[in-house]
This record gives C-alpha cells, structure tokens and sequence, in this order.
C-alpha cells in the first residue's frame, strides 16, 4: 500500500499540487 500511495504522491508533485488531499481521497475511493 505504501508504494501505491508513493506513486500518487508523485502524480501529485507532477500536477504541481503541494496537498493533494483531493488526490489521495480518489484513491481511497478507488481502493
């Protein structure tokens, strides 16, 4: 699970979001 969550933490940095709250709860919902 960490690593997943790693990946999204790298997607976010991508879209140059400094929270990515919204991302992280996509992914809850997706996981």
């Amino acid at each position: 699970c960490r690593d997943f969550l790693i990946q999204v933490q790298n997607i976010a940095k991508e879209r140059g979001e400094k929270c990515p709250t919204k991302v992280t709860n996509q992914v809850f919902r997706y996981a």
